[in-house]
């Protein structure tokens, strides 16, 4: 609750207290509850200005010394470059034995730290001319960035780390290594995304900090993958999106709002993409065994990670697709629809799907017949999703499936060899229906008190 909300209810109670509503200990109760509940909010305007300032205050010092650098002396350089991060390390220390505990003073302090370490081994391998390479550089900063990370567990350098791992694991993958190494580090972060979760699921800090790690670590995952066996990212893909998008199910921390709820949207968004890939023919071209692939960038000892990974994120899948149709199917018992139910496990079986596409490309093959199970199969999972929204009066989920039956239509309509005026006008036609239906349908929500 926000100060201008306080103070609104504030006037409000008084006047309940006036008007015989509630009694004195009931209203001084009431403004006690919520006026601790305002005081416990993270008060993101000084956050965001502390951590703009922390920000240019670092740049600014990294400008002025890179300036002068040539003509301050090498000792001096050494300590400069150290001066930054023990002046974080003693506020740290300063701020805990204080009890300063805002996050108004670790972001900032946070960004500042992040820096300093970067700022720091730059100095130190120019003064004293370090051999290295980039992803050496931004690799060592990632590892002496875990320190900050427990000792803030401010925003910033959570997602700073993940995307410093990408780019880390990136540059690796580009000059001919291997980047399995991307996962134990990013597991190293877990602990303090899963504690600021516990402490505000619905935070902005926590929301903010699993949509960095989740996006950054599906990226990843195509980057450090072997790619010796072709096809078999369609399978993984899948597997991983839709282990997230059911785990997101499972937590059952929706609370209407796409962001809020990063893994089963980015889950959902996720398959939809893959999928709606998958009912063209170019993926299928020269996929399964027969094509293995050897090179240069192939790490035999590393492939068997891509296998292990085709068969556990599919196994996830499955296990979490079990326990949620377990928990969504006791609405039947409650006199509520089936169709969530059906539309989950629907979503849920992608891996499972995709596997006997890929297994038909690979061993008949042929690349038309898996063009058409998964376009029949996202057919379908566009009018499931469409019917579960008309069922519960829901315009994101109508307006979901209506994306989807009309990304399957137009996207094969798009490819044939129909003129350029034909597609207009029916990209004119499919466009106006579906704003009509949408406009009629939000309508018909308003008159009904349903859920937009």
């Amino acid at each position: 609750m926000s100060i201008r909300e306080l103070r609104w209810l504030e006037r409000e109670v008084k006047v309940w207290e006036r008007e015989g509503l509630v009694d004195a200990a009931t209203a001084e109760r009431l403004t006690a509850r919520y006026a601790a509940e305002a005081a416990n909010r993270t008060p993101w305007g000084r956050v965001i200005f502390g951590a703009l300032g922390a920000l240019l205050v670092g740049l600014g010092i990294i400008a002025l010394l890179a300036a002068n650098w040539g003509e301050i002396p090498r000792d001096i350089r050494a300590v400069i470059a150290f001066l930054p991060l023990t002046f974080c390390a003693g506020l740290h220390g300063l701020g805990i034995r204080r009890g300063w505990d805002s996050r108004a003073f670790f972001e900032p302090l946070g960004i500042f730290w992040g820096l300093s370490i970067g700022a720091g081994i730059a100095l130190i391998s120019q003064t004293y001319h370090l051999p290295g390479e980039v992803e050496t550089f931004v690799f060592t900063w990632m590892v002496l960035l875990v320190p900050v990370l427990y000792a803030t567990q401010a925003l910033a350098p959570v997602v700073g780390y993940f995307i410093g791992l990408l780019v880390w694991v990136s540059l690796a993958r580009l000059a001919g290594g291997a980047g399995l190494f991307y996962w134990p580090m990013a597991l190293l972060a877990v602990p303090i995304i899963r504690d600021a979760r516990r402490e505000s699921a619905g935070g902005i800090r926590a929301n903010l900090m699993l949509w960095g790690a989740a996006l950054c670590s599906t990226a990843a995952l195509g980057v450090t993958l072997e790619k010796s066996l072709p096809g078999l990212w369609m399978i993984i893909y899948t597997g991983a999106f839709s282990t997230l998008f059911l785990q997101g199910v499972r937590s059952g921390r929706c609370t209407g709002t796409l962001w809020q709820d990063p893994l089963r949207t980015l889950g959902a968004g996720g398959l939809g993409v893959v999928l709606y890939l998958l009912i063209y023919e170019w993926p299928w071209n020269n996929v399964g065994p027969q094509y293995w692939r050897e090179d240069t960038y192939v790490h035999g000892w590393a492939t068997g990670v891509d296998y292990a990974l085709g068969i556990a994120l599919p196994v996830a899948a499955a296990f979490l697709l079990v326990l949620v149709g377990r928990g969504l199917s006791k609405r039947m018992w409650r006199g509520q629809s089936m169709t969530p139910v059906c539309v989950v496990c629907a979503w849920g079986a992608a891996p499972f799907v995709t596997a006997v596409a890929y297994a038909v490309a690979s061993y008949a093959k042929s690349d038309t017949v898996p063009t058409v199970i998964m376009m029949v199969y996202l057919a379908g999972l566009g009018l499931a999703t469409l019917g579960e929204g008309l069922a519960e009066r829901r315009l994101l989920l109508v307006n979901a499936g209506t994306v989807v039956l009309l990304g399957v239509i137009l996207g094969k309509f798009f490819c044939s060899d129909v003129s350029f005026t034909v597609k207009g006008i029916s990209f004119i036609v499919c466009g106006s229906l579906f704003l009509g239906t949408n406009v009629a349908f939000s309508r018909r929500l308003k008159q009904q008190g349903g859920v937009s």
